[in-house]
């Protein structure tokens, strides 16, 4: 029997895989849920075989710019079945609540932010919970608690919605074997509370059904007697007053009272729980203890963004090529005039190479200094790029980049460097995966800056406008 456990979830840049098999599977839990805890059980029929699925999902309470955003733990246990699910259930809750908030997740308030912007970037540390996954799942699971599974198994539309704290081995195995999916949550009402509401709501319409009777039959009375005294009049209407009170009173104890049930209910299950889980918590507060020391997730540094400049310095940069050629010339007309250009041939060979090596070199200086504004092809801060040029695939010429778009950059010319090469983006924009070529405009995005570097130095970079919208 082979188990695999997976994490998946939605970073800032879209939906996320640890480890690359079943994406397409995963990509279904991109979507709104109404329970913040949910975990779907279900029997899938798969190209290598059928597969047990056991998603534990936390959706609504994560913090991202990205609507539907989630976070997921996945056991696929291939050809068989655990029958014992609510231990699978409690296993990940508590390996969400230790091991995950703290390292992949921040928690903020009722809510959590990711704290990573890729899962590989901590590949060792989710080694470590699987491995801790498999112990505990060893420890709480025996052989007999597993049985075969087939493509009769498969999970059609069919599904169950129940109380984690009500599933038992009987109901789940019944519900498989019915080809339904189980949906567990803490937050689904149990049965025990379903009793205690319909038996409020019972007594409650029961009361208002005997007031509005009374009341009935009280303006029966008074119509039928004509002849009743003002006095009379004024009890009826007193009488009514307060049998109309009752009814009110009635109403509003019933919708009190269901919400005292629903709390207490919450607590009685939140109670059992903890009944149940105790002595496996002690032996999992024992292995964390042995397995993990403090500032197991320390140190963990962001890498540094090269190249990222002001907006001011941004708009400076608009005039700034224009002035700065007009300086060019004003310095290259005095230098000619000191050089004395009518009599430059009979000037010696080694001042009109040492003139010309300066006049370079001031060139290549103010070419260093206009690239970052508009859309500017650059010269190089040395000879490897001279013949090339960044082409973004998905542009035509002149044309300005999109907000919330993804592009492609690509070099262009002969000798393109390969060795220790990467791309670097600054302003509106951001690299979709480290080493990467594509990247993805921001909403905040005006002006976005392309390097392309070899090492930590930068070989040609070009500057493009984000339309305004």
């Amino acid at each position: 029997m082979n188990s695999e456990f997976q994490i998946h979830g939605v970073l800032s840049s879209g939906q996320k895989t640890w480890k690359q098999d079943d994406k397409d599977y995963y990509a279904q839990f991109y979507s709104d849920q109404s329970e913040d805890i949910l975990m779907i059980i279900e029997v899938v029929n798969r190209p290598h075989g059928v597969s047990a699925y056991y998603n534990y999902l936390r959706n609504n309470n994560i913090i991202s710019s990205r609507e539907g955003s989630y976070f997921g733990m996945t056991v696929r246990i291939d050809g068989a079945f655990c029958r014992d699910v609510k231990s699978i259930y409690m296993i990940l809750d508590n390996i969400f609540n230790k091991m995950i908030v703290g390292s992949l997740l921040v928690q903020k308030g009722d809510k959590y932010e990711y704290s990573i912007d890729s899962f590989n970037s901590k590949n060792d540390y989710l080694q470590q919970v699987e491995k801790q996954f498999t112990n505990m799942l060893n420890a709480f699971c025996a052989s007999q608690d597993f049985f075969d599974v087939s493509s009769a198994y498969t999970s059609l539309g069919k599904m169950l919605s129940i109380n984690a704290s009500e599933i038992t081995i009987p109901i789940a195995v019944e519900t498989i074997k019915q080809r339904a999916k189980i949906y567990l949550s803490p937050t689904f009402q149990s049965k025990a509370a379903q009793k205690v509401i319909a038996d409020t709501k019972a007594k409650a319409n029961a009361a208002i059904a005997d007031a509005e009777a009374r009341i009935k039959a009280a303006e029966n009375a008074h119509s039928q007697s004509k002849q009743k005294q003002e006095r009379d009049f004024e009890n009826w209407k007193k009488e009514k007053k307060s049998l109309e009170g009752e009814r009110d009173n009635a109403i509003r104890s019933y919708k009190e009272l269901e919400q005292k049930v629903k709390k207490a209910n919450l607590n009685i299950s939140i109670n059992e729980r903890i009944s149940e889980i105790k002595e496996p918590l002690k032996q999992l507060a024992g292995l964390m203890a042995e397995r993990f020391q403090e500032d197991t997730y320390g140190n963990i540094q962001e890498k540094p963004q090269p190249y990222k400049k002001r907006r001011k310095e941004d708009k400076l940069f608009v005039w700034l090529p224009w002035a700065i050629s007009l300086l060019l010339g004003v310095i290259l007309a005095a230098m000619l005039f000191f050089m004395g250009g009518s009599k430059k041939n009979s000037m010696p060979d080694d001042i009109i190479k040492e003139k010309n090596e300066t006049i370079q070199q001031l060139k290549d200086s103010i070419s260093k200094m206009v690239n970052p504004g508009g859309e500017i092809q650059t010269d190089v801060t040395n000879n490897i790029g001279k013949n090339l040029k960044i082409n973004i695939i998905e542009l035509s010429k002149g044309e300005e980049l999109t907000k919330k778009q993804t592009y492609t950059c690509q070099i262009i010319g002969n000798g393109v460097p390969t060795k220790n090469c990467h791309w670097v983006i600054t302003g509106g924009a951001t690299l979709n995966n480290n080493n990467n070529n594509q990247f993805t405009v921001l909403d905040t995005g005006t002006i976005v800056t392309i390097f392309y570097c070899q090492g930590n130095e930068e070989i040609i970079h070009r500057t493009i406008n984000v339309k305004k919208q």
